[in-house]
């Protein structure tokens, strides 16, 4: 007997953070196509790079809303990473559309999230071109919007 399906993550975080099923899948499916009609699949592995927190005192980014940049490969990441002078060891972890917007979610200091569709890494100071989803859009669908 073959087991069914898991939901996606994304929709039983979306429940914890009381949004209702229904609202939770038409959002994942309304940001699905909005990838697909970019080139990618739902189910699409997506890198994305942490880096260690910078040194107290630094300045850092305190109060500003942070963007999460999800590659569609590794060695884009990996490439971005290196050109942008964001650290000499960042980490990379694979995740999927789901985990992606659960994050998006559960993370209010992020601010958006920039799905980069270029393979070409941008040249300094340069974001890469891609699906940019905002933490207010997300909210909004989630809400019925």
């Amino acid at each position: 007997m073959q087991k069914p399906d898991k939901p996606p993550l994304f929709i039983g975080i979306a429940q914890q953070y009381g949004f209702s099923v229904e609202s939770a899948q038409i959002a994942l499916d309304r940001i699905s196509m909005q990838l697909s009609m970019q080139g990618c699949a739902r189910h699409t592995v997506f890198y994305v790079y942490r880096i260690g927190k910078p040194p107290e005192g630094s300045g850092g980014s305190a109060g500003r809303a942070r963007l999460l940049l999800a590659f569609p490969s590794a060695d884009a990441a990996l490439s971005f990473s290196q050109h942008s002078g964001l650290g000499t060891t960042p980490r990379l972890l694979a995740m999927n559309v789901s985990q992606l917007l659960s994050v998006l979610l559960q993370r209010p200091s992020i601010g958006a999230l920039l799905f980069a569709i270029e393979t070409e890494a941008p040249s300094v100071n340069y974001l890469p071109h891609g699906f940019r989803l905002e933490r207010t859009t997300l909210l909004a669908l989630l809400q019925g919007g």
